[in-house]
């Protein structure tokens, strides 16, 4: 997936001392009743890949620093936004170590509250892949966590931050980000296809969802999906695998 890790991860540290903003207050997570990691996935898949995009283009290619005393993740000079932490791949052994799991690292127990609320509803549904501790996965697997931490807890991105040795996995939100989003009809045309492309998800399951979380009705049967908001239409013809085969409004 070089794409998005074109897109989500930049692997240069930079020391910064802006003004921070302030850590932005929890709300109750935005869950679903899911029970599979799957599920799970393909609810915020195509609206969080949405959000990259727009964070990306904020960010560009500006380095990064962490201060996790401050609780915060600095872009070049003038970009700081509140993180949580959510985990750290590790590049020696290929595995995933939750940041709730993470004992020697003395990480501040402010920023793991979406981690644990993740962990929470892995041991509620048993889902395996949110309650172990550790265990062994693919880095670009690492986008799929992104992902469901963003849809779940309604953050506006997440960060992908290699510290030489590893890659630690952070979620964002910040008014900043939400000035700079270009959540549009149109959108949903070129964001689609690129989410099919790199990921494999169900495309009807992930075409709803995402249609939901940008507000439209749907309707659907066996060979189509229709979302409409106000005067604004998008229909998806789909083949017996539930594939999308066509996507126009």
């Amino acid at each position: 997936m070089g794409f998005l890790n074109r897109l989500f991860g930049k692997p240069t540290p930079k020391q910064e001392n802006e003004k921070s903003e302030q850590p932005t207050s929890k709300e109750s997570p935005k869950i679903e009743p899911i029970k599979t990691e799957k599920e799970l996935f393909e609810s915020y898949a195509a609206y969080g890949f949405e959000k990259q995009v727009d964070f990306s283009e904020l960010i560009e290619d500006k380095s990064w620093d962490a201060d996790l005393t401050r609780g915060t993740i600095t872009f070049g000079d003038g970009l700081e936004f509140p993180l949580q932490i959510i985990g750290s791949f590790s590049y020696s052994v290929n595995t995933w170590l939750w940041s709730w799991a993470n004992s020697q690292s003395n990480l501040p127990e402010n920023l793991l509250t979406d981690a644990k609320a993740l962990k929470a509803f892995g041991v509620k549904n048993k889902i395996d892949q949110l309650r172990t501790p550790e265990y062994s996965i693919k880095q670009d697997d690492l986008h799929r966590l992104g992902l469901i931490a963003v849809g779940m807890f309604d953050a506006d991105a997440y960060y992908l931050a290699d510290y030489g040795s590893g890659v630690m996995l952070m979620t964002v939100k910040s008014e900043k980000i939400q000035q700079n989003r270009k959540d549009n009809h149109y959108r949903i045309f070129t964001t689609f296809p690129q989410v099919i492309s790199n990921f494999e998800v169900d495309h009807r399951n992930t075409l709803i969802h995402y249609l939901k979380s940008k507000g439209y009705e749907i309707e659907e049967s066996d060979s189509q999906v229709i979302g409409t908001k106000a005067n604004e239409k998008c229909t998806a013809s789909l083949d017996s695998l539930n594939r999308v085969v066509n996507l126009g409004g």
